[in-house]
């Protein structure tokens, strides 16, 4: 047998006060059944945790048939104990008993030496015991079109996309099919999530927190997603055009940080051009949303939030403009970091953010021309991002998110010629 090192008594002492931990949810939601009727509380949790960690411990010199045994015997007698209560109260839950299989199964890896996996483990069981009204509410709230979407989504997140590959085709080797059907998936989770926050915090609040996070992750998808909803419902245009402002300003506050952090060979320069043009479009978003304050835009008819048709669509256009960006560079050869940036611009700047970076920390430009390349990508792709604005809803759209483009390229543009 093992000898009782201080590595084993840690182990067994956390397989306790895990099975203390769950114990302590389980006998406070039990507190006022009367003695004798409850399933399990602290004591009878801290015991199976225990009961755990001897089992693995035991099963380090006598084998996995221990711990087996130990845990069909444990099994055994948590069926018994709840026949007897259904026969009791003639309707019972499993949860108690589910959570105190989970509470042997971790007292046991706890026990094995993963200290970190089981304590995680033991609050993740815990969370989940203490949230059930959170819970049920937020699955009460969901409707079946929305319960789709989300299998929808995960189809083609987590079942399609690992299995394309990642590697170019077509047309200077420019088409990957991994990366533009990420595309696809992360309109469709931009989408899904915007419409899931304005049935929970209400339509204003909801869709002000998808513009910035989705402009943090891509403000070109979150404006695609814009203009459809504001294509099938026209009442909510103003709202649209502003969520398209604050998308564009967080990501201008996303290139200031990337510079600062990753790039920092660039100076303090992009910080504050991008900085500033952030601020700008914050400022104007901000004022739009307070002049309309008192307007509640109608209810948003989408049937479906998921509509990979418009996704798929996006990831169309985001291939053509990477073919035709390939074709400029291809064409027109290295004519210099002014024209790579506005080719770059129109698909992404993050990749031409990194790449001046580099280039500036091996004294290929300096820092000035590094900075207005990429003001020059900035602008390039708030031009594309009307573009497509103006394909997916026509002309109101984007022509309510002009001025605001206008102000902040301008405020940047004075920043970059400052510095």
């Amino acid at each position: 047998m093992t000898d009782l090192d201080l590595t084993t008594l840690t182990g067994l002492g956390l397989a306790l006060a895990t099975g203390s931990l769950i114990g302590l949810e389980r006998g406070w939601h039990q507190r006022e059944i009367p003695d004798g009727h409850r399933v399990a509380g602290v004591r009878t949790f801290a015991l199976l945790g225990l009961l755990g960690g001897l089992g693995s411990v035991l099963a380090q010199s006598w084998g996995g048939a221990v711990l087996a045994a130990l845990a069909l015997l444990v099994g055994l007698f948590l069926l018994a104990g709840y026949l007897v209560t259904v026969r009791m109260h003639t309707v019972m839950g499993l949860t108690t008993y589910v959570a105190a299989l989970v509470t042997f199964a971790i007292g046991a890896i706890a026990a094995s030496g993963a200290w970190r996996m089981s304590a995680v483990a033991a609050v993740l069981v815990m969370a989940l015991l203490q949230f059930k009204r959170p819970l049920h509410a937020s699955i009460s709230k969901l409707s079946e079109t929305e319960l789709a979407s989300g299998t929808q989504l995960l189809l083609i997140s987590v079942v399609a996309l690992p299995v394309l590959p990642d590697r170019g085709f077509g047309p200077y080797q420019a088409l990957n099919p991994y990366r533009l059907w990420w595309a696809v998936v992360l309109l469709s989770v931009l989408s899904f999530l915007g419409f899931v926050l304005m049935r929970w915090l209400g339509t204003k609040r909801g869709l002000t927190l998808t513009a910035l996070l989705g402009g943090i992750v891509s403000s070109t998808a979150t404006t695609a997603s814009l203009a459809r909803w504001s294509r099938q419902t026209p009442a909510w245009r103003p709202l649209a055009a502003v969520g398209a402002v604050l998308a564009c300003s967080a990501m201008f506050a996303r290139m200031a940080v990337l510079v600062a952090i990753a790039a920092p060979a660039l100076g303090g320069g992009p910080v504050r051009v991008f900085g500033s043009m952030a601020l700008a479009g914050a400022a104007f978003g901000a004022l739009a949303a307070m002049r309309g304050a008192s307007d509640e835009p109608p209810d948003l008819q989408i049937g479906n939030p998921l509509r990979l048709s418009s996704a798929i669509q996006f990831a169309a256009f985001l291939g053509a403009v990477t073919v035709a960006g390939r074709f400029l560079a291809d064409r027109f050869g290295d004519a210099g970091l002014m024209i790579t940036s506005a080719v770059s611009g129109l698909v992404d700047v993050d990749a031409i953010t990194l790449s001046v970076g580099r280039m500036v920390a091996e004294e290929a430009v300096g820092a000035n021309v590094a900075t207005l390349g990429l003001f020059i990508a900035a602008t390039v792709n708030q031009v594309t991002k009307l573009g497509l604005a103006t394909v997916l809803d026509g002309p109101a759209l984007s022509l309510r998110i002009l001025p605001a483009y206008l102000l902040m390229g301008a405020v940047g543009l004075g920043v970059a010629l400052a510095v």
